[in-house]
């Protein structure tokens, strides 16, 4: 026993010699320091090589990036964050791109180095993408986190990874869940638009060009996918202003299975400019039989699709189906050079060809051949004509009418519909009724009497005002108290009262600013449109402005793209809705100064 205790006596004071000698206090954290400080980056860097330990150690990077962007207030080139970040996104990087890691941890790394947007983090995040193959399983983490990536990458604007960006947006079947979950779908074109590639044009057009067999319930997946793939082609096409996909574009426009791609192929086509007139101007004249024959089959194939018996009159409107949207793609690019073809093909064509044109004519420019043009239309226009989708041709000349803001147009239209008599009763009516209300929006003070003679007409015994005693009350007030004059009109635009309820008032101020206060008021009114809240009262002043810019307009394009832009990068669905006819206006404008 006195041995051991000897020898116990002897260990004892080795040890204690041993640290004396090398002069290193046995505290816990120098034991701690022996594997290296837990709270340094560097220790944990040293840890990823380890098989056992880099688990641990890239969720401790990531904790300590997340630590540092807090308190920085979320500043990626904060004084805590840009240090820490020039030690760990290399390594990180490098990790990720061998992508040995368990899936998990593999996608919570990409998210992070995605996340600190850094330029040094792109290979390993192009390189993800690429590999990326998304199915249409229940997403996982890993797909979420792919989305925080993908999302990234648009905010970085990285064309370095568009190769990859391409093949994961033809593979994308929008109808997936995983397309679905977090709206990767929707991230997915965010991203796409944001770099908008000139390289992917062919590819592109390749999806835009795809046929879409049949609008059956049964095929909405199907659909789903391709809406999305051709929506968001049509829409960068348009933005890289690709003259080669212009014939794609048209015949998207020209199909009735692809409605809602053409109302994007149109701003794109309005985007591209020229070209686009030139394609289009010669589709309008006939001198396209290819693509006129293309829509008379589409029309007919639409109908079929539909289960509708296809008679004689509806194989005629087939044989129009061309004309239609020839129209509508000119008028809407709406330069001063769209106005001579549009009236050229007024002298040569039938009733139902000249209403569809005539009612197209107030998106082009100002000026008074047009205008005289569409007052000829509607006087030639007989009471019970139809147009193509059945609508009454004189009663849609008359609802288009107040678009010109106008009151001396309004005014002729208004008495003449006041005075028809040779007719369908039913159909007198509704002529009278829709002048009413194109005399509400567009009639100054001149037009009050003819306003209040239209109000009194009766249908069945009750007053065409009936409906609309609010609206009436209203226009005769601002009609006495503004009269002709601009400043007293704009005054009430600006008021409290114009946002409120159905925003007549502001709808009414808006049409009588531009009809009396011509050029000199276009940039007050584009002022007042970046502070209206109110739909209806938004839509009436893009609808001025676009009547007061015949050259287009550079300060109101650069204004309103910028509102625009903080729309949609605002991720509220609500907010970027409401900027969809601004940016058709904007690119009209955008397209007339070219």
């Amino acid at each position: 026993m006195v041995k051991v205790r000897r020898i116990a006596t002897l260990v004892r004071a080795l040890m204690m010699g041993t640290v004396m000698t090398t002069g290193v206090v046995a505290t816990g954290s120098v034991l701690i320091g022996c594997e290296g400080d837990d709270r340094a980056p560097e220790t944990h860097i040293k840890r990823l090589s380890d098989p056992i330990k880099r688990t641990a150690a890239v969720e401790r990077l990531i904790l300590m990036y997340n630590d540092k962007m807090t308190s920085d207030k979320q500043e990626r080139n904060g004084p805590a964050v840009k240090p820490l970040l020039d030690l760990i996104v290399k390594p990180l990087s490098e990790l990720a791109e061998k992508a040995d890691l368990d899936q998990k941890t593999q996608g919570k790394l990409l998210a992070m180095l995605a996340d600190t947007r850094d330029k040094r983090a792109l290979t390993a995040l192009v390189k993800a993408v690429d590999s990326y193959k998304m199915d249409d399983k229940r997403p996982e983490e890993f797909d979420t986190n792919m989305n925080d990536v993908v999302r990234n990458l648009g905010e970085m604007k990285a064309t370095e990874a568009s190769d990859a960006l391409l093949k994961l947006f033809q593979s994308t079947r929008f109808s997936w869940p995983k397309a679905q979950n977090k709206t990767f779908g929707r991230t997915l074109q965010d991203t796409m638009i944001a770099i908008n590639d000139p390289k992917w044009e062919d590819g592109l057009i390749k999806l835009l060009d795809a046929p879409i067999k049949t609008l059956n319930n049964k095929e909405q997946k199907a659909i789903a996918d391709q809406m999305y793939w051709q929506t968001v082609s049509a829409l960068i096409l348009g933005n890289i202003k690709s003259q080669k996909a212009v014939p794609t574009l048209i015949k998207v426009v020209l199909t009735p299975f692809k409605g809602p791609v053409g109302v994007t192929a149109i701003s794109a086509l309005i985007k591209i400019g020229k070209p686009s007139i030139d394609a289009g101007v010669k589709l309008l004249t006939g001198a396209d039989p290819d693509l006129a024959m293309y829509a008379e089959e589409e029309f007919l194939r639409a109908l079929e699709d539909k289960g509708e018996k296809v008679d004689d009159k509806k194989k005629a409107d087939a044989k129009k189906a061309y004309l239609d949207n020839a129209v509508i793609v000119v008028a809407n690019i709406g330069r001063a050079e769209c106005a001579a073809p549009m009236l050229e093909q007024l002298e040569k064509g039938d009733e139902t060809s000249d209403v569809i044109i005539a009612r197209e004519l107030y998106k082009l420019p100002k000026d008074q051949k047009v205008t005289d043009a569409f007052k000829k239309v509607w006087d030639d226009t007989k009471l019970e004509a139809t147009i193509p989708g059945g609508m009454k041709a004189k009663q849609a000349l008359t609802e288009a009418a107040a678009s010109f803001a106008d009151p001396t147009l309004a005014g002729a239209i208004g008495q003449a519909a006041h005075d028809l008599k040779t007719g369908e009763a039913g159909d007198i009516v509704d002529v009278q009724e829709a002048a009413l209300v194109m005399l509400l929006k567009a009639g100054g003070p001149a037009q009050l009497d003819l306003i209040e003679k239209l109000a009194a007409k009766t249908s069945e015994g009750t007053p065409l005002g009936k409906g609309f005693e609010k609206e009436l009350k209203i226009v005769r007030d601002l009609l006495k108290e503004c009269g002709d004059k601009p400043d007293a009109w704009l005054k009430k635009l600006e008021s409290p009262e114009a946002q409120k309820d159905s925003g007549f008032v502001g709808i009414k101020s808006a049409y009588m600013v531009a009809a009396f206060g011509g050029d000199a008021v276009r940039a007050k009114l584009v002022e007042r449109r970046l502070a209206t809240a109110n739909a209806a009262v938004a839509f009436a002043i893009e609808s001025m402005i676009d009547r007061l810019s015949p050259q287009g307009d550079k300060d109101a394009v650069e204004k309103f793209q910028a509102f625009i832009d903080k729309a949609v990068s605002s991720r509220d669905e609500q907010r970027a809705n409401s900027v969809s006819n601004l940016k058709t206006v904007t690119n009209r404008l955008r397209a007339r100064g070219q």
